[in-house]
């Protein structure tokens, strides 16, 4: 049996945890050029405090589903997705409604997993290309 510490999703997310950071910070930047506006810094940041913990969240969820049957976890992950995203879809409602957060901010941070993972796919295949001992 799996202990929740042994998950190697919540590792897998742990280590994308700075690279998405530092998109964060990235675009937070570059969205400097048009100035500096508090609802965006604020809206950055909480962006990326959300798709941090329902990673964490969806790391869990399947980790619980593995040990169950079939039906069983395919209506967990069901409603993992449907909470998740109804949660991104409520925060996005709040921030237009109290204008004091910006939702494209809220919002970018939800694709920078996907570019993480997509950039350290590349560096892993860079690192077996040039790896000498494969050659065997």
């Amino acid at each position: 049996m799996i202990k929740s510490n042994d998950n190697p999703l919540r590792k897998l997310i742990w280590e994308m945890v700075p690279g998405m950071f530092i998109l964060t910070v990235i675009a937070y930047i570059i969205s400097l050029i048009w100035g500096f506006r508090l609802s965006v810094l604020i809206g950055f940041l909480l962006g990326f405090a959300y798709v941090t913990l329902s990673h964490f969240y969806m790391a869990e969820t399947i980790l619980r589903a593995v040990r169950q049957s079939k039906k069983k976890a395919q209506r967990m992950m069901f409603f993992c997705y449907l909470l998740r995203y109804l949660l991104l879809i409520l925060l996005c409602l709040i921030a237009v409604r109290v204008k004091v957060l910006n939702v494209f901010a809220i919002l970018v941070p939800q694709f920078f997993p996907r570019l993480v993972l997509m950039f350290n796919n590349l560096k892993e295949r860079k690192a077996v290309k040039n790896d000498k001992s494969t050659d065997d």
